[in-house]
């Protein structure tokens, strides 16, 4: 087996592990508490259909931002051409996987458990915003990065408390990360990831 291979196993399992982890934390926090998940509020069709539209969007927000010729694009830019060549050439079949166990397990902890347990305890409000930093936190990559994944939790949360449908931000959040681990995968140009890559 070659090194490139052996190297982007083990980053696949690191990630796998660290959903994992997450579905771990959203189970145990779920069993201790008096949280009732809302899978979906209505018809399930809906959910799916607003959660697709929404990671279409999402995604069409980030490569714009991506490319646009300002310090949060530049950060970006950077940011991609450090991760392209962790996904690059990463088996479709894995992007798949980590996509949907993102989707499930990280919705699952941050949406369906840690957001409703904060707004439990103290308000809707506070519960939006403690789920969205702790999510924030989790994806750590700089300041800007941060920022913008704490505003794309406070929209998934938002809409998960104003929907009631933990499905509709599962598919938006799994979808919107097919998009850009494939895209970092098979089409880093678009995200300003090839000069990198070239080198």
């Amino acid at each position: 087996m070659s090194q490139e291979k052996k190297r982007q196993i083990n980053i696949f399992s690191t990630m796998m592990w660290v959903q994992g982890a997450c579905l771990l934390l959203a189970v145990i926090g779920l069993w201790f508490s008096d949280v009732t998940l809302s899978p979906a509020r209505g018809d399930p069709w809906s959910s799916i259909a607003w959660g697709v539209l929404g990671a279409l969007f999402s995604f069409a927000v980030v490569v714009a931002l991506t490319r646009a010729h300002h310090r949060v694009g530049r950060t970006l830019r950077w940011y991609c051409a450090q991760l392209a060549p962790i996904f690059c050439k990463m088996p479709l079949a894995q992007v798949v996987l980590l996509s949907l166990a993102a989707g499930v397990c990280e919705e699952l902890l941050f949406r369906g458990f840690l957001q409703t347990w904060l707004s439990q305890l103290s308000s809707p409000l506070l519960g939006l915003l403690g789920a969205s930093f702790v999510f924030a936190l989790l994806h750590w990559a700089s300041l800007i990065y941060v920022l913008l994944i704490f505003a794309f939790g406070l929209i998934l949360g938002f809409v998960y408390q104003a929907s009631g449908s933990l499905l509709g931000v599962v598919v938006w959040h799994a979808l919107y990360d097919f998009f850009a681990l494939a895209t970092l995968a098979y089409y880093p140009k678009v995200l300003g990831a090839d000069r990198w890559l070239a080198k």
